[in-house]
């Protein structure tokens, strides 16, 4: 199934909305990392342009050198180029930015949920190609994680 076809609600591995169990998952997953703590490798840093609170544009395709005992450098380079295809795939047109400045005096800065609407599809549609990549490094005990917050965002490997 490939990440273009995946619905929250229609999903079998999605049986339920995830943000209404948020707080469950939080739990379940803190429980896990404390019996099974990750292990950080390597970060690697966006390039581009970034939505505040939400990711960048591109990541950087620089192979990182700690990767090496695990993950080759064609299998990174076809992950990164996986990822930027669908951030750009989905990442607000420069008109939904133009529109959401433009505006935003007039509409209390409300208009600039505007870009945030296809921001929230980008990160849907990244942790999907995230989750698949995890299955498939999963039996190389490689684990990646999208980590953001208010100016950046970046990938983190961890070994698991």
């Amino acid at each position: 199934m490939s990440y273009e076809s995946c619905d929250l609600q229609t999903d079998s591995r999605y049986p339920f909305d995830p943000r209404a169990n948020a707080f469950e998952l939080a739990k379940m997953e803190n429980i896990r990392r404390k019996q099974h703590p990750l292990i950080l490798i390597t970060r690697v840093k966006s390039n581009g342009i970034h939505y505040f609170i939400g990711p960048s544009k591109s990541y950087s395709n620089e192979y990182p050198i700690e990767l090496e005992p695990y993950i080759s450098k064609e299998d990174f380079e076809a992950f990164i180029n996986e990822v930027n295809n669908v951030i750009i795939k989905y990442w607000p047109c420069f008109f939904t930015f133009i529109l959401a400045f433009g505006f935003s005096i007039v509409s209390c800065f409300l208009s600039l949920y505007l870009p945030r609407v296809c921001i929230e599809d980008v990160e849907r549609f990244l942790g999907y190609v995230l989750e698949r990549w995890n299955e498939g490094w999963e039996e190389k005990m490689i684990k990646v994680e999208y980590k953001r917050n208010l100016f950046n965002s970046e990938l983190q490997f961890y070994k698991l």
